[in-house]
């Protein structure tokens, strides 16, 4: 009997996609089925889980119920999920980031996308040392473009709404927080405010985007405490020097 290096959890209401899913991870997963989420609660209590692949779309409990379920259960607070879903719609995308998923697959999945994503997020789950950068902007391209930047060095959260940005932060603190000054509904000066006002996240760094740097906006933030501020116009280089010196600099400031 051949060794399986993960094992893994597919939820799904269609049994030929959990069919699929078991046949592409085959060679390097152990894959337990379920066909609804109410069973999913006692399944990660009985049996440990590298990961965890979750349709968004099913009847009783869709996908967003039964995540925000698993995620009360001690046994499943820190394995990754990969939501699963036959919509290219923003709205699930954005939605399940913020329920703090670890990856995103649209159906019918592809075989070497799948492989791929599962080897990806077991590899952060088993590197301690990876930092969480959660990058707020409105700008989706530039979030495309930061991510683009980081993701060979971190794993990067990308959120484009501070009601979203928020919901995300209830149950996640991550290392350093990159954040756009010109948000809609509330402005980065208010939301690092919110963020300052919260004891579990008041410490997390945050720097400060901006596309139009200048000393006003410095002095608004002064109060809050920003880790620093990037022009949107620096390069690569740029950002990660500054990610680099912001996170040896709160790792001084725990010693």
């Amino acid at each position: 009997m051949s060794y399986k290096q993960y094992n893994v959890l597919a939820i799904d209401d269609d049994p030929e996609t959990l069919e699929t899913i078991k046949l592409y991870l085959s060679e390097i997963a152990d894959v337990t089925t379920l066909t609804n989420g109410k069973q999913a609660q006692m399944q990660v209590r009985q049996q440990k889980y590298d990961v965890i692949l979750l349709d968004i779309e099913m009847p009783i409990l869709n996908g967003f119920l039964v995540l925000k379920q698993l995620r009360n259960v001690k046994e499943c607070v820190n394995i990754p999920v990969i939501m699963l879903t036959g919509k290219q719609d923003k709205y699930y995308v954005m939605n399940s980031i913020a329920m703090g998923i670890d990856g995103y697959l649209l159906k019918p999945v592809n075989k070497n996308e799948l492989v791929s994503k599962v080897k990806e997020v077991c590899g952060k789950k088993h590197d301690s040392g990876t930092k969480t950068i959660l990058a707020i902007d409105d700008d989706m391209s530039y979030l495309k473009q930061l991510n683009s930047f980081l993701k060979d060095y971190y794993n990067v959260i990308m959120i484009n709404t501070t009601k979203l940005a928020l919901d995300y932060l209830t149950s996640h603190v991550p290392d350093v927080i990159l954040l756009d000054y010109q948000m809609p509904l509330y402005n980065g000066v208010a939301l690092l405010n919110m963020i300052r006002q919260n004891d579990k996240i008041k410490e997390v760094p945050v720097i400060v985007l901006s596309g139009n740097l200048n000393q006003q906006i410095i002095m608004e933030f002064y109060e809050c405490r920003p880790a620093g501020f990037l022009a949107k116009s620096v390069g690569k280089d740029v950002i990660l020097e500054k990610i680099r010196d912001v996170l040896e600099q709160d790792g001084e400031g725990e010693n």
